[in-house]
């Protein structure tokens, strides 16, 4: 019979409270985690981001940008923390909300972070092996049409295809946001279809395409 090749082991489940339990036993140990390697520290990184759903983009911005799902590894100890911060934004698919169509908070974003810092995240350029995922929410009356309150939606927009604007080339994924009816689009899809091509429209058809 011939021999096909090994199949990559799974990672196993991982019990983070494990470790917060034997650190109490030995507090004079910074971490059993630091007696792994760095590339061991990643591997299970990016296990807690794929099984909690990534990070968090808060619309606030008040304390960190990226705020993880799970925090356990965050209270570990400092270089442990600042590890876990450095492979969420390497590692982790984000998610973020734009409640009616304001995306400011995506722009501050990428604008407190230098472009080598912003070229890590989901780009257009490149095969995809993350996801940025910005859910849309229309206003709370679910009737409202976006053509009566375009402001945001313009601004975002127009950012896309300026060449001088951070991260104009980053990739996003756009959702409607649960409970919320599909807005009414009429003058933007007649807009998205006499723009020239270009990523501003590319930005406008993805939206309309979410949202319907």
């Amino acid at each position: 019979m011939a021999l096909g090749k090994r199949k990559r082991a799974s990672i196993p489940p991982i019990n983070l409270d494990t470790f917060a339990t034997q650190l109490k036993a030995d507090p004079t140990r910074l971490s059993l985690l630091l007696d792994l390697l760095p590339e061991l520290r990643n591997i299970i990184y990016e296990y807690v981001f794929a099984s909690t759903g990534g990070v968090l983009l808060s619309r606030q911005l008040v304390h960190r940008a990226l705020a993880p799902k799970t925090s356990t590894l965050l209270r570990v100890n400092k270089q442990i923390h600042t590890e876990f911060l450095h492979a969420a934004w390497l590692l982790a698919d984000i998610h973020t909300t734009a409640l009616e169509y304001d995306f400011r908070h995506i722009v501050t974003f990428l604008n407190r972070h230098e472009e080598e810092e912003i070229r890590a995240l989901p780009s257009t350029n490149l095969p995809q092996h993350r996801t940025i995922f910005v859910e849309i929410q229309p206003n709370a009356t679910h009737t409202q049409s976006v053509d009566d309150n375009p402001k945001f939606l313009k601004r975002w927009l127009n950012r896309a295809e300026h060449p001088t604007k951070k991260g104009t080339r980053v990739h996003y994924e756009y959702r409607l946001r649960p409970g919320y009816a599909e807005p009414r689009w009429p003058r933007w899809r007649v807009r998205a279809q006499a723009m020239e091509e270009g990523r501003k429209r590319e930005e406008l058809e993805k939206i309309i395409a979410a949202v319907r």
